[in-house]
This record gives structure tokens, sequence and C-alpha cells, in this order.
């Protein structure tokens, strides 16, 4: 029986045996193939790819921002050691992926401290969150806050799972109980709107009344209406109209004015508007009252009225920039045209920029008068109109003044 010593082993019956190290016993790794140089050779080798693969992952850890991720990694390489077949120091490897191990157990060990202390504290600010009366904002926060929560890594072994159950728990019950307030929400507006209904049924009975009863029976109604409560502003408002046409007194339809030549007013505006007859405000006002005066019953005669009104308005919008630039500049009168068109295109664009802040003040404001009454939401409603009416106005006008020659 032949038996050679080699570095780290033996060759035995042409067999080759690593040396036992650690609690691993000697054990055979291969056989001679070949000749005894070429097989030690190779599996030196062998030893060598797994030093390279150790250097590697070592290098890995020194350069990471995350050296915790190869925990793994290492743990996996240091099982294989104890099968690995190569010729080499595998009690070195297993100290040096020992001293990896310990190290990044370590670090991992102060993560999880800290990340334990972080959700402690998300935990804190989603209990907070979630017991905020503005759904929308506590919303908001709550999905920041769970983002931050899965971004941060895993906390300490004895305190996972209670946080994860309390933290979660917390999101579902916030979400429940949204649930069942919007649920509760849409159950009352669906009942107020029956409510809002009823009374506009109600006002059937106005028919058959008269005088004071009948004033007595339109408070009632009012004031009905305005104990109801609020609802979806687009559904009140298609209501409130409703009920204020029912309380209105029908009129009969008026004829038109027999005094009133709107073909002489319209030719009249033609002639303000091409310069070919001055104008001033009394004027644009008389014509105003007779337009007033003038109700057509067919659809010709309707638009050329509202046709006549658009020229007044902005005649008399004309007339108001005029004045405003007499005011700031006391020689435009003496000024060349193109210096007039600038400075009244200067005014209406800033005219228009301060209606439409005005404009958007009321808009932010509308909703606070959703559900109160027929007098609130009328109010803030016949304000935005005017609001719009006048920034249409004013715009029409501007484009007028810059397609002049």
């Amino acid at each position: 029986m032949s038996e050679k010593e080699i570095p780290f082993g033996k060759i035995k019956d042409d067999k080759i045996f690593l040396n036992s190290w650690g609690d691993n016993p000697e054990r055979q790794i291969g056989e001679v193939r070949d000749n005894e140089g070429s097989s030690i050779t190779y599996f030196q080798e062998k030893y060598d790819e797994l030093v390279k693969k150790i250097d590697d992952l070592e290098e890995e850890i020194n350069t990471s921002q995350n050296k915790g991720s190869f925990l793994m990694k290492l743990k996996h390489l240091k099982t294989q050691l104890t099968s690995h077949d190569g010729l080499g120091d595998y009690e070195a490897l297993e100290k040096r992926l020992s001293q990896q191990e310990s190290l990044l157990e370590d670090i991992i060990e102060k993560n999880r401290e800290r990340n334990s202390e972080i959700k402690k504290s998300l935990l804190e600010e989603i209990k907070a969150a979630a017991d905020k009366i503005n759904w929308k904002e506590a919303t908001q926060e709550i999905h920041d806050i769970k983002a931050r929560w899965i971004k941060t890594g895993n906390p300490k072994d004895e305190d996972h799972e209670d946080l994860e159950d309390e933290f979660w728990g917390v999101i579902q019950a916030f979400f429940e109980k949204k649930k069942d307030f919007y649920e509760d929400k849409k159950r009352l507006g669906e009942l107020r709107k029956k409510d809002y209904e009823e009374i506009i049924e109600r006002t059937k009975t106005l028919e058959n009344l008269h005088g004071k009863a009948k004033f007595e029976k339109i408070a009632e109604l009012k004031q009905a209406w305005r104990e109801v409560g609020n609802i979806p502003k687009e559904e009140y408002t298609e209501l409130l109209k409703v009920f204020n046409q029912k309380l209105k007194p029908k009129r009969p339809r008026v004829s038109s004015a027999p005094d009133v030549d709107i073909s002489q007013i319209t030719h009249q505006l033609s002639a303000f508007f091409e310069g070919t007859e001055t104008y001033n405000f009394k004027k644009l006002d008389e014509i105003k009252g007779k337009l007033k005066a003038f109700r057509p019953q067919d659809a010709d005669g309707k638009k050329t009225k509202s046709d006549a009104f658009n020229k007044v308005q902005l005649l008399m919008e004309r007339d108001f920039i005029d004045k405003l630039a007499n005011k700031r500049f006391k020689n435009f009168r003496e000024l060349d045209k193109a210096k007039k068109r600038q400075i009244r295109m200067g005014i209406l664009e800033e005219l228009i920029n301060r209606d439409q802040t005005d404009l958007d003040k009321y808009q932010e404001n509308s909703a606070n008068f959703s559900s109160s009454g027929a007098g609130g939401l009328g109010f803030i409603e016949k304000k935005l109109a005017q609001q719009e009416t006048k920034i249409k106005t004013k715009k029409q006008l501007l484009e007028l003044i810059k397609a002049e020659k």
C-alpha cells in the first residue's frame, strides 16, 4: 500500500485525500488521473477558485452601502467549505468567513435596532394621521407614511411581528372607517335629496292659496328647505332652481313694445363701433333701456336683442377704459392711435387679471353655501355669473382693440 504526503493532503493508492481540519475529518476528494502532478494542480486550482470567490465577496462587502444584504451569500459559501473538493487551507478560509459573518451580523443587528426605532416613530405618525378629521389630508399622509415604512428595513426580530400587526391594523381600520363614513354620507345625501324633492312637491299647494295664506306657506316651505342640510352641489343647484321656479308666480308673456325700433338701435350701435358717430355713457344707457323694453317672441329677434346688448356692454366697457386712461395719462387725447391702443390694451389686461382673481375667490367660497338655502347660494351664483360676464366682455374688447389697424 503506497502513501505520499502532499500540501494539505496525501495520495494513497492513487486516491487523493484532503487532510482533516477543524471538526472535519480526512476525506477523499478525487483520484490520480494521467499523473500525480496534473491531478494535484487540478485540485489546487479548484481551491484557488474558491479563494477568488471569497476575495470578490469581501470586495463587494467593503464597497457596498448595504453590507447586510451579503450575509446569506457569505453563509452559503461557508457551508460549501466542508464539501468543497480542493487542496488548500480551508481552516483559514473558514476563519475569514467567520470574521466577516460576525461583522455583518453586528451591522445587521445595529441596523435592525435603528429600524425598530424608525418604525416605532412611523407607527406613532400613522396613528396621528388616522385620527385627523380631514379625510383627504389624512389619506395623503397615510400613503406617504406607508411608503416610508416599506422602504425601511426589518426591525429587531422580537419587534417585527408586533410592529407589523399594529401598523397595518391602523391602516386597515382607517380605510374601513373612511369607507363607512362615505357610505353613511351617501345614504344621508340620498335621504336629504328626497326631503328636497318632497318640499318641491309640496309647492303644488300654492296654486290654491292667495294673499296672506300663500305668503305664509311660502315662508314655511323656505324654512323647511333651509333645514334639510348639505348634498352635492350639482344636485342641490338643480333642485334649488326648480324650487325657486315653483315659488315664483307665472307672468303673462309680453309682446314687443311698439315704440322700440330694433333696426334703428342696431344701426346706431354699428355707427358707434365704426366711429362715424360719437357716443357717451348717457346715450348707451338710453339704448340699454330700450333694449330691455324690447321683448321679441321669435328666435331671430331674440338673437338681435342679445347681440345688441353685447355691443352696448362692449361700448360701455370701452368708454370706462378711456376714462381710466384719461385719469392716468393727462395727455391721452393728444397721443397717436398706436399709443392709445397700447394703453387701452394694458389697462384691459390689468382689469382682466383682477377680475379673474375675484372670480377665483367667489368660486372658492361658493362651496360654503351649498346648504345655506336659497338666499346664500343664489347670491353666490349671481356673483359668479356677473364676474364671468365681466371677464368675457373685457376679453372680447381686448381682441377687438388688438385687431384695430
